[in-house]
C-alpha cells in the first residue's frame, strides 16, 4: 500500500512542475527521487550564487523541500573570502585553483565560512524549510600540501551526522571547513563536493554555479561532456581556466568512483528544477561516458545491435536489405550500444546513412559524443533528414549547409564543391527509404 504522503509529495510535484517537462519525465524522476533507500542529492553551491543569487537558490531549496525532498548542502565561499582578505589588507595567492591559506588567512577563512553558513540556515527557516549548519566536524583532514599552508587533504567523511540531521527532516548545510585533532584546516569546496558524493552516494551531483555551465572558447555553453572521449582534449584547451579545470578534475575523479551510469552536472540555481526533473535537463551534464568503437561489416553481432538502436530510435522497421552488397558501411557505436551511426562509402563522398540513439538514452550526450568521434574519421559527410524530424535543430547548428526540400532536407559538411554537391543532393533525394 503506498503512503499516502508520497502520494501527496508526487502530486505536489506534478502540479509545480507541469509547464517544465512532461508528465511522463516527472513521474520518471518522482519515482527514482522518493525512494528511501538512497539519498536524493548533494548539492554544491558557489560563493558568488550566495553573493548575488540568493533568492533563486533558497526559492528552488525551498521548493525541493515542500515536495518532500531534502537534498545535503555544500557552500563555498570564495568571493566573500577574498573581499574580507583586502579588507583586511592581508595578501592571498591560488595555486591550480586552491587557495594558499595562512595562519591569517585560515583565521578569516573559519569566520566568513561560519558567517556565509548561517546566512544560507536563516534564509531557508525565514521561508519555513528546517535546516542545521555543520561548520567543522564534518571532515577529517591531514595537511595537503607544504606549499598551500593550513589547507586540508580529505581522510574521512562523517555521515552518521548528516543522517541525523536529515533524521530529523531537516537540510544539511555543510561548510567546507575540515579538522586535524584540534586545527582547523580550510578545503576547496569542490575537493570537498567530491568526496561528500563519494561517502553519501546520492542519485545526484549538481554544481550551482552564477553562470550554469561550462563554457567553449566561443562563449557556448557545453551542454554534455563525456569524459571517456573529451576529457584529455578539454584539460589541454587554453580557454579552460585554472578553478574549472580543477572542477573538472575533481569530477572525473568522482565520476571514476562511481557507476557509469552516474552523472553530475552544473547549473544555475533558478534552473534546479529543470535539471533535475526533466530530460533535456539545464546547464553541463557531465559523465564517465562510453567510447565509440568503429565497425567494419560484416558482422551479424555488429548489425543485430544496429538494427535494434535504429528501429528503436526511428519507431520503424529497418528494411531487411540495408547490410546487403555493394554498400560500403562504416558503422560507429557506443560501447554501451546505445547510439550508432552508419556511414556509407558507396558514393564519391561518404554519406550519413542513419543516426540513432535509444529514448532512454535521451538527455545523456551520446549523440553528440558519438558525432564527435564519427567527424575525426570523415571531415566531409552529407546527410538528409525529414522536415519535421526533431533532432534538425541539432543539425542545422552543426552543418555548413542545407538545402531544404519537400520531402527531405538535405545538411552537408566539408563539401564546397557545386557540382559535387549538386550531385550529393540529387543522391540524397532519390535514395531509397531505410526505414519504413
Amino acid at each position: 500500500m503506498s503512503n499516502p504522503s508520497n502520494q501527496f509529495i508526487k502530486s505536489t510535484i506534478l502540479k509545480l512542475l507541469g509547464a517544465i517537462g512532461s508528465e511522463k519525465e516527472i513521474n520518471k524522476y518522482i519515482e527514482k527521487f522518493s525512494s528511501p533507500e538512497q539519498r536524493f542529492a548533494v548539492i554544491k553551491v558557489g560563493g558568488s550564487v550566495i553573493d548575488n543569487d540568493l533568492e533563486n537558490l533558497i526559492s528552488s531549496l525551498v521548493f525541493l523541500n515542500q515536495v518532500g525532498l531534502k537534498p545535503v548542502i555544500l557552500h563555498g565561499a570564495g568571493p566573500m573570502l577574498s573581499a574580507a582578505l583586502e579588507e583586511k589588507k592581508i595578501d592571498f595567492s591560488f595555486i591550480d585553483g586552491q587557495r594558499v591559506t595562512s595562519l591569517e588567512v585560515r583565521d578569516v577563512a573559519y569566520s566568513v565560512f561560519k558567517e556565509t553558513n548561517k546566512k544560507i540556515v536563516e534564509a531557508l527557516e525565514t521561508q519555513g524549510a528546517k535546516a542545521h549548519g555543520l561548520i567543522s566536524n564534518i571532515f577529517e583532514c591531514t595537511m595537503a600540501d607544504p606549499s598551500l599552508g593550513y589547507v586540508g587533504s580529505i581522510q574521512s567523511v562523517d555521515i552518521n551526522l548528516i543522517n541525523e540531521v536529515l533524521g530529523l527532516d531537516s537540510i544539511p548545510v555543510i561548510a567546507p571547513v575540515g579538522f586535524q585533532d584540534n586545527e582547523v584546516l580550510n578545503i576547496n569546496a569542490d575537493i570537498a563536493t567530491v568526496e561528500l558524493v563519494k561517502a553519501i552516494n546520492p542519485y545526484k551531483a549538481i554544481f550551482l554555479s552564477e553562470i550554469g555551465g561550462i563554457f567553449n572558447k566561443t562563449g557556448q555553453l557545453i551542454p554534455n561532456i563525456n569524459l571517456a572521449l573529451e576529457y584529455n582534449e578539454l584539460m589541454q584547451e587554453k580557454w579552460l581556466h585554472s578553478g574549472m579545470k580543477l572542477k573538472l578534475e575533481q569530477i572525473k575523479s568522482l565520476l571514476d568512483h562511481l557507476p557509469k551510469t552516474a552523472s553530475v552536472s552544473i547549473t544555475q540555481p533558478i534552473n534546479l528544477p529543470k535539471e533535475l526533473f526533466t530530460d533535456s535537463g539545464s546547464g553541463t551534464l557531465i559523465k564517465h561516458g562510453y567510447s565509440v568503437v568503429q565497425h567494419k561489416l560484416p558482422d551479424k553481432d555488429v548489425e543485430d545491435q544496429f538494427r535494434k538502436i535504429v528501429e528503436t530510435s526511428f519507431k520503424g522497421k529497418l528494411v531487411d536489405n540495408f547490410f546487403n552488397s555493394p554498400k560500403n558501411l562504416n558503422i560507429f557505436m557506443t560501447s554501451c550500444k546505445r547510439a550508432t551511426i552508419a556511414i556509407s562509402n558507396d558514393f564519391t563522398i561518404p554519406y550519413m546513412d542513419k543516426f540513432g540513439v535509444i529514448p532512454e538514452a535521451k538527455g545523456e550526450g551520446l549523440g553528440a559524443g558519438i558525432w564527435h568521434e564519427m567527424r575525426k574519421v570523415y571531415p566531409q559527410v552529407f546527410w538528409r533528414s525529414r522536415p519535421n524530424n526533431p533532432i534538425n535543430s541539432f543539425y542545422t547548428s552543426i552543418c555548413e549547409g542545407c538545402q531544404k526540400q519537400d520531402e527531405w532536407h538535405i545538411f552537408w559538411i566539408g563539401i564546397s564543391d557545386y557540382s559535387a554537391l549538386k550531385d550529393c543532393i540529387e543522391y540524397a533525394i532519390n535514395k531509397p527509404k531505410s526505414v519504413i
